[in-house]
C-alpha cells in the first residue's frame, strides 16, 4: 500500500482512500485480515487514533468489519465510482437512476454537480484523483476538451452528455447537438408547415451549445420557413397564435404553456411547442409537450456496463423529435 501524505488534506481520509484503493487492486480480497493499527501507526508515522478513525470510516462504509480479538477484516469489495454532472435536471435524474438500478450493491457511486463553473469543476476533478476506481464526467462545455481530464487515467474515464471535440482515448456515450437538430426538425417538418413561423426561444444563460442555431437557421433556409429567435427572457407579448416554438429551456417552455392557457391558445393548433430533453412531466402537461432529446435511460444504461465490464465504448446516443400533442 502506497501512502504519501498531502499536507493540504486529513490524515484520516488520506489513510481511508489509501486502503479502499489497495483493496480495489487486490492487495487486500474479501476475508482479507488488514495490518494492525499498530503496526500501520508504526509503518506511517500516524497516531493510533487516525488510523482507527480511518478504520472506522471504512466499516460504516460497509468495506471492512471488525472481528473481537482478531482484528479487521475486507468484508466486501467496493467499487467507488465518481460521478460529475453539470446540473440536477430531471432528465440527469432519469440517467441516474438507471445507472444505479443497474449495478450490483458492491458499486458505491458518489454524485457531484460543476453548474458549469470552471472552478468548480477543475478542483472537483483535482480533489478526486486517485479517490476512485472509475470516473463518469459530463464535461464543461460541448465543444471544448477540459484540460484537467489528462490528470485522469483515460482508461478510468467515460464522458458522457457533452462531448464534440477529439476523445479517442476515453470511454464515451454522449449526444449531438448541431446536424442532428437538422435532422429532427427534418423528421416534424410537414407539423412545422402548419404555423406561419418558427421560433428559437434560446436565452442567452442557457448553456445549451450554442452550435445548433446555425442548423436550426439553416433548416428553416432550406425549406423557407420564416424564422425568428429570442435570446432574452421571453415575455407574455412574444406568444402568439400560428407560431410554433422551440424552447431549450424547460422554465421557458413552462411560460408559453402559462400564457396559452391564459390566452385560450390551444397547443398543437393555435401555437406549436417542442423543447429539448425529454422528462416524464412532459408526457402530462397538457396533451403531452414535445421533445427533442436523447435517450436519457439508455444513457445511463450503457454506463453502468462500462462500470461492470470495464471495456472501452465509445457511442453517440441517437436524438429523435419525439411527438405528441403540442405540434
Amino acid at each position: 500500500m502506497i501512502l504519501i501524505f498531502d499536507d493540504n488534506k486529513s490524515k484520516v481520509r488520506q489513510l481511508s482512500d489509501a486502503i479502499r484503493v489497495a483493496i480495489s487492486n487486490d492487495e487486500f480480497k474479501e476475508g482479507d485480515r488488514l495490518p494492525s493499527i499498530n503496526k500501520i501507526s508504526a509503518e506511517y508515522g500516524l497516531a493510533r487514533d487516525t488510523v482507527y478513525k480511518a478504520f472506522q470510516d471504512l466499516k460504516g462504509k460497509g468495506i471492512i468489519e471488525a472481528a473481537p480479538t482478531k482484528g479487521y477484516f475486507v468484508s466486501n469489495a467496493v467499487n467507488n465510482i465518481f460521478v460529475l454532472f453539470d446540473i440536477f435536471s430531471p432528465y440527469k435524474e432519469e440517467l441516474y437512476r438507471e445507472l444505479t438500478a443497474n449495478l450490483p450493491l458492491n458499486y458505491r457511486l458518489d454524485l457531484y454537480f460543476h453548474h458549469y463553473n470552471k472552478h468548480s469543476f477543475n478542483n472537483i476533478i483535482l480533489d478526486s484523483i486517485g479517490r476512485y476506481d472509475l470516473y463518469l464526467i459530463t464535461n464543461l462545455q460541448n465543444d471544448i476538451y477540459s484540460e484537467v481530464l489528462d490528470r485522469l487515467d483515460n482508461s478510468k474515464v467515460m464522458l458522457m452528455d457533452l462531448g464534440n471535440f477529439k476523445k479517442d482515448k476515453f470511454s464515451y456515450v454522449c449526444q449531438g447537438f448541431d446536424t442532428t437538430l437538422y435532422a429532427c426538425l427534418t423528421s416534424g417538418l410537414e407539423q412545422f408547415k402548419k404555423y406561419d413561423e418558427l421560433c428559437f426561444v434560446f436565452n442567452h444563460k442557457s448553456e445549451h451549445p450554442k452550435g445548433c442555431i446555425l442548423y436550426f437557421e439553416k433548416f428553416c433556409k432550406d425549406n423557407k420557413i420564416k424564422y425568428s429567435i429570442i435570446t432574452r427572457d421571453i415575455t407574455p407579448f412574444d406568444i402568439l397564435p400560428g407560431v410554433a416554438y422551440l424552447a431549450v429551456r424547460h422554465i421557458d417552455m413552462i411560460q408559453i404553456v402559462k400564457v396559452c392557457r391564459l390566452q385560450n391558445y390551444q397547443l398543437g393548433k393555435d401555437v406549436g411547442l417542442v423543447t429539448f430533453n425529454d422528462a416524464p412531466m412532459l408526457e402530462v402537461i397538457e396533451n403531452g409537450i414535445c421533445a427533442i432529446s436523447t435517450n436519457f435511460k439508455e444513457m445511463g444504461k450503457m454506463a453502468a456496463e462500462y462500470i461492470k465490464t470495464r471495456s472501452k465504448v465509445q457511442i453517440y446516443i441517437p436524438t429523435v423529435l419525439i411527438m405528441r400533442g403540442s405540434l
